[in-house]
Order: C-alpha cells, then structure tokens, then sequence
C-alpha cells in the first residue's frame, strides 16, 4: 500500500468537501477533532507507560540496594554508608512520590511509604544496635509491596491501552457514520478508516509488547504526522528501556561471578570448620558453624537463581539454533539430586521415549531442575515422582507430578509470580528464592509454549507445552 503523507491527507479532505453535501462535512468535522483527541490521548498513554514501567522498576532496585546499605552500616558502623543510605531513600521519596499520582497506585505506594517510615524511624533511634535479622524481615515486606506495585503497574497499563482501543473503536464507528449519510460518500469514508486505522493498529501491538517487556523490535508506523510522532515517542522510550534491560543483564552477570569466587572459598571454609578438620569445636562453635554453613549454601542457591534469571532476560543465546536430548538433560538434573533422592528413597518414573528438541540446552536443563527440585524437595519419603513425554502435532509434552502436599487451587496462577512463596513449606535445610517457576515460565514462553499447575488429587502436577517444529523422536540400541 502506498504510503501518504500529512499533504496528501490534506488533498483528500479538500476533495471530499468538493464531493459531498453539508451533513457530511459536519460528520467529517466531528471525525478531524476525534482524530486529534485521540492523537493526544495516545502520546499521553505512551509517556505514562514509559514512566510507569521504569519508575516501578526503579522502586525495587532503590530498596534492594538500601536493605544492602542498611546492612552494612549495621555491621561496619561506617558513617559514609549511612550518608549513602540516606541519599537512596531520599531517591525512594521522589520516585514514589510521582507514583503516587496515580490512583490505581496510590494505595499501594502510601502503605509501602508507612512501612518504610516506620523502618526508618526505628533503625535512626538504635542504630547500630538494630536487629540485622529484624530489618531483612521489615525490608522482605517492603520489596514484596514493590513487586506489588509492579503488578499494579501493569492493570494501569492495561487500562490506558483499553482506553486507546475504545477511542479508537469510537472513531471508526463516527468515520462509518459519516460514509452513510451521503451514499456517493461510501468510498471516501472508506479511504479514510484505512489511511487512519492502519497506523493505530500498528501501535496498538507495539505498545503491548513493551508492556510485556520486549524491547527487542524497532517500533515502525507509516501515516499521518501526528501518529508517526507517537510512534517517535514510542521508539525513543523503547530504546531506552532496553538500554536498562541490557545494562542491568550486564550488572547481574558480572556481580554475580564475582561473587562466586569468593563464595567458593568461605563454603570450603565453613564446611572444614563444621567437619572439625580444623579442629574441634565446642558446641557453641559448631552451631555458630552450621549457621555459616546453611546460610552460604543459600547464598549460592540465591547467586543460581539470579543467574538463571538473567538468562531469561538474555536473548542472545535463543538466537542461535542449538538441539538438546531430553535423556541427557533429565541424566544432568537428577545426577545433581542423586543424594537428595537415595536420602528420600524416592522412586522415580521416567519416559521411556527420548526426542531431539531444538532448545537451548542449557535452558531445557533448567526447566527440569526447577521442577523436578521443587517435586524432590516436597516429597514424601519414599514418595514417587512420575515424568511423562508425548509428542502430538509438532507440540512436545512434558508432565512432572509428584506426591507431596501440592498447593491450594486459589494459589495456582501465584505460584509463577516472582518471589511468592506457597503456605505450605518445605522439608528442606535451604530455603528457595521464589524465583524458580518465574524463570522455569519465562524460558518456557521464550519458545511460544505454556507451562500449566494442573488439578490434582494428591501432590504437583505440572504440564508443559511447547510447539517446535523440528522435534525428533529418539529409538536408542
């Protein structure tokens, strides 16, 4: 189709004012000043977006890095880190203080400013003498209201798209109109629902992916000046927010392996001192000891998880086609569980069919481990973990299920949510992230599938879905 300019807009107003009668002209009249409202509720739409997403996420960056600070002043009782401190929640301040502006919002940011005041006050008066353990807790709510936030900033975003769509409805309904008040305006009428439409359909999905967080495509719209300014805006705001995604992959990956380093030597250290190959401790020192030991294992879990998680946000490695086996990734994930499951006696049911996928190893290798771990970590001793594959119609079917509690029907769709963490609790000596079906559901959409927690009489059923083309069903000697 030929693209028009603001020009050649403007030839084909003049021409139908020449073709049709007065009502017409009236009708079109109307149309011209809802084009113009909803060119502006659009730019609109579009700067709130920006400013929703990057502020919400900025929320949760600011108190992280206050918690970290807060820490180390506990600790180290350094004046510099309490200065450093204050400057972040003075950050905190302004940014909440715009999000409060927005009456979906606002209840959500006016609780998490009481708690975070009431943090505050209490941490100024003792100081030092603050309990660490106490202002993890306090800092554990805090974040968990700003993930709340997040999710609140996505109904927000939802509801000024929905907005857009019934302005946008609203003004084809008018343009419609106006082609029936004079027949021999019909083909006119038409032209302009076409030039004027096509433009604001081409936003419409553009903004949803930015709202989903893909700021990998360029936003690109032909029409009239007024959308193609939109659309600017639109690029500008995508560019920008990608340039954060990549900044803070970076950051993750890098902070994370400097940490594994020195992590590796205080484990080897913590596990000598516990075994006593250093020399005997008394059961003071061995508790303190065990302490260490659980607390850095954690640790490590937490830096994996982290890891894992950064690697959803990485595109680059999904771009290059790689294949996996299952047998081999379900051999690397349950030698890593080998102990866990001979301690547990658990029996364990495996396909019988393999398949050559066409994945990423490294993130079918994921998707397994968070699973079947969560299935190991809640079973009952001697319990039975099952695995099942299916291939139908180029769509690759895997179930997990296990025997353990399960989890409440209400809290189904939760579980997935970063950092939620279910009613029912682990027997386990490590505590979990609440990262793990987060990132085992982002891998599983980054290939077009669905992965589902299905009804069921007793323990986990998990279902995943993945339609590729290319899946190859294995026959082993």
């Amino acid at each position: 189709m030929a693209k028009y300019a603001p020009s050649s807009l403007k030839s084909l107003t003049l021409l139908g004012f020449a073709l049709v009668s007065l009502p017409l002209i009236l009708a079109l009249a109307m149309a011209l000043v809802r084009i113009d409202k909803l060119s502006n509720q659009g730019t609109l739409a579009i700067q709130q977006v920006s400013s929703l997403v990057y502020s919400t996420r900025q929320v949760g960056q600011l108190l992280s890095n206050m918690e970290r600070s807060a820490s180390q002043y506990l600790v180290l009782n350094d004046p510099a880190i309490w200065r450093g401190y204050l400057e972040l929640r003075n950050e905190l301040l302004l940014l909440t203080g715009d999000l409060d502006n927005d009456p979906e919002l606002q209840a959500g940011v006016r609780e998490l400013l009481r708690q975070e005041a009431e943090l505050h006050v209490a941490l100024s008066e003792q100081l030092v003498n603050f309990d660490i353990e106490l202002l993890q807790q306090k800092y554990d709510s805090l974040n968990e209201l700003g993930n709340d936030l997040y999710r609140l900033s996505r109904q927000s975003i939802d509801t000024k798209v929905s907005a857009l769509e019934q302005s946008a409805d609203q003004l084809r309904t008018t343009v419609l109109q106006s082609a029936l008040v004079i027949p021999a305006s019909l083909v006119i009428a038409l032209l302009f629902v076409r030039l004027l439409m096509r433009p604001i359909n081409q936003l419409k999905p553009q903004i949803s992916r930015l709202q989903e967080g893909n700021f990998e495509q360029k936003v690109s719209v032909e029409g009239v000046q007024e959308i193609q300014e939109m659309a600017q805006i639109l690029e500008a705001m995508r560019v920008q927010l990608l340039e954060l995604e990549e900044q803070k992959s970076h950051f993750i990956r890098h902070i994370s392996h400097e940490l594994k380093t020195p992590l590796a030597a205080i484990r080897e250290g913590a596990e000598l001192l516990y075994d006593g190959t250093a020399g005997a401790l008394n059961p003071s020192q061995q508790e303190v000891s065990g302490i260490i030991r659980s607390s850095v294992s954690r640790l490590q879990q937490l830096i994996e998880d982290l890891l894992n998680f950064n690697m959803v946000l990485d595109n680059s490695s999904s771009l290059k086609p790689q294949s996996c086996y299952l047998s081999h990734s379900l051999e690397r994930v349950l030698a890593d569980r080998a102990l866990e499951i001979q301690g547990k006696g658990l029996v364990l049911s495996l396909p019988r069919e393999d398949y050559r996928i066409p994945m990423h190893p490294e993130h079918l290798r994921v998707i397994l481990d968070n699973l079947l771990s969560n299935a190991v970590k809640f079973s009952p001793v001697e319990g039975k973990i099952t695995v099942c594959s299916e291939l139908r119609d180029q769509t690759l079917k895997l179930d997990i299920a296990d025997e353990g509690p399960g989890i409440p029907h209400d809290q189904h769709d939760l579980v997935f949510e970063p950092f939620f963490q279910g009613a029912v609790k682990a027997d386990a000596k490590i505590k979990g992230s609440g990262l793990g079906l987060t990132i085992t559901r982002e891998l599983v959409r980054k290939y077009n599938g669905q992965i589902l927690l299905k009804d069921s009489r007793i323990g986990c059923h998990f279902e995943i879905s993945l339609p590729l083309s290319g899946v190859e069903k294995i026959i082993h000697a």
